[in-house]
């Protein structure tokens, strides 16, 4: 796994324009998590300040002109869908880097089989920040090719996938319950009750 302590997603914040800051409070109380013994995940912590963690507020701050990079690819659809105003819980998150491969090509109802495993769908801008911050420190477009299913749902009842993150941007995208796609998976999450502070986190 790969973990980023406070200070550092606060400098990426700084370096992306997002609004949300860590209390010092906040930044003395996020020294410890739970270590995931999981590879391929990033582990980073968000602030309750969570005014600058939507999709809403990250489109505005990060723009979809791909000639500033990373963005979102400008897909007017969903500028209207409640789930784009829905903020990030504040506290430690660890999201999968990559689909699960027996998650490929599956519907959204395969989430139901991970989660005796401890795994879980993640929303969307769980995913778009854990893409973004990864960008933001090492270069790379993690989810070329692919999608994610998330438990964020429109008003008509379609799930909300992210990916295909790349030159152009971010896509967000929806589908049917049934839908199912060979660039479609479930980047999970980790039940948030195994990242309760525990130990102190050692970045990778």
């Amino acid at each position: 796994m790969t973990v980023l302590r406070p200070e550092r997603v606060e400098s990426v914040f700084d370096r992306l324009s997002v609004e949300s800051r860590f209390t010092d409070g906040e930044l003395g109380s996020l020294t410890t998590t739970n270590i995931v013994d999981k590879s391929g995940f990033l582990v980073f912590p968000t602030p309750k300040d969570s005014q600058g963690l939507s999709i809403l507020a990250l489109r505005s701050a990060l723009g979809v002109d791909p000639a500033r990079v990373p963005c979102f690819f400008d897909h007017p659809w969903y500028l209207e869908e409640p789930f784009i105003r829905r903020t990030c819980a504040p506290g430690w998150h660890a999201v999968a880097m990559d689909v699960l491969p027996d998650s490929v090509g599956q519907p959204v109802y395969y989430a139901e089989e991970l989660k005796g495993r401890g795994l879980y769908m993640p929303s969307a801008v769980e995913m778009a920040l854990m893409l973004f911050l990864h960008f933001a420190e090492t270069g790379e477009h993690l989810m070329l090719r692919k999608h994610t299913w998330t438990r964020d749902r429109t008003d008509g009842g379609r799930f909300v996938t992210v990916g295909a993150f790349g030159p152009k941007g971010l896509f967000v995208s929806s589908h049917e319950v049934g839908y199912k796609s060979r660039g479609l998976g479930i980047c999970p999450i980790v039940d948030p009750e195994r990242l309760s502070p525990e130990q102190p986190v050692a970045e990778v």
